[in-house]
């Protein structure tokens, strides 16, 4: 089960993810290039910059948690001893899960006002409504990452993080001349 949640996240986080640092790259250097060449901006980058760093972000939030990229604390378990981590590790997971089960579903009402309202970006006229829906399918990513571990948790007593290819890149380069 685990195996499927990581693929899933690892793909929306990777393809997603990746493609749309790759537009919001490409809409930068057209940006920069034509204010500081041709003394003429691309209209509405601003806009589309917010718009697209929202949706990275949304694509990135499940990623991140099965990578062990959000902060955690972890004092408890020397004062109060791995059966009491255990226990309260289950009932952290559970409890943000249903938060963000609340969240994602608030953020798809959310979305559905403000297409009925016809909220949009100030130049551009860029609808709210989808990115309220991909903010929404991010989220609800995420809680479907904590449903997993906590019964995954339960079941084992461990959660293994998903590997971040990133991390392992670093640790198998070379170390540098400057570094040194």
């Amino acid at each position: 089960m685990l195996a499927v949640v990581d693929r899933l996240t690892r793909a929306v986080a990777l393809w997603c993810g990746g493609v749309l640092i790759f537009v919001l790259m490409g809409i930068i250097v057209v940006d920069v290039t034509g204010r500081y060449v041709f003394n003429s901006p691309l209209y509405g980058s601003l806009d589309l910059s917010i718009t697209f760093l929202v949706l990275i972000v949304a694509s990135s939030i499940a990623y991140g948690g099965r990578t062990g990229a959000h902060v955690t604390a972890d004092i408890f378990k020397t004062l109060l001893g791995p059966r009491f981590e255990w226990l309260n590790g289950i009932f952290v997971k559970l409890f943000a899960a249903i938060i963000t089960a609340i969240w994602c579903w608030r953020l798809i009402v959310t979305g559905r006002t403000a297409a009925r309202l016809g909220e949009s970006t100030l130049l551009l006229n860029i609808p709210f409504e989808p990115i309220y829906f991909a903010l929404g399918i991010g989220i609800g990513l995420y809680s479907l990452v904590l449903f997993t571990e906590a019964f995954v948790l339960a079941r084992t007593g461990e959660v293994p993080l998903l590997s971040d290819e990133s991390r392992i890149v670093m640790e198998q380069s070379p170390p540098s001349e400057s570094r040194q």
